[in-house]
């Protein structure tokens, strides 16, 4: 009898793990559509794993990152979130199968904030031009 509740206990931890994932990514597209992008993609979770010397000692650790593809003005645009943080940022643009990096992004933008930064004449990531198409939507 104790085997099978453990199983039990076991299958149901699985099952809130995989919706609390699950949730935190639809909490995550709600708020990229609450920040005015109309299509954001479908979300992934990717962990990273992190380690850092204390003293002697090696401590680990990883966070879930939820990643969204929104399309903006012809250009394809990845953010990410911090698992259960408050907050996102963008990671890279996607350029042609290419993803340059876009350092110094401002975070936490809505879609009026990000068109405006494209009309802008600030430093852009490489192949910016290629995709973007100021009269699209």
């Amino acid at each position: 009898m104790g085997r099978r509740t453990g199983s039990v206990l076991l299958v149901l931890g699985c099952v809130a793990a995989l919706t609390a994932c699950s949730g935190n990514e639809d909490k995550f597209v709600a708020e990229l559509k609450a920040a005015g992008f109309a299509n954001p993609g479908e979300p992934s979770t990717e962990k990273e794993k992190k380690s850092k010397k204390v003293g002697k000692r090696t401590v680990k650790s990883s966070e879930k990152v939820i990643e969204v593809v929104v399309r903006v003005k012809g250009c394809d645009l990845e953010f990410e979130k911090v698992s259960g943080q408050s907050g996102y940022w963008l990671d890279e643009l996607h350029v042609g199968g290419r993803e340059p990096d876009w350092p110094g992004y401002p975070e936490n933008l809505n879609r009026d904030q990000v068109v405006k930064l494209f009309a802008d004449r600030s430093a852009k990531p490489e192949g910016f031009q290629g995709c973007y198409k100021p009269d699209e939507a």
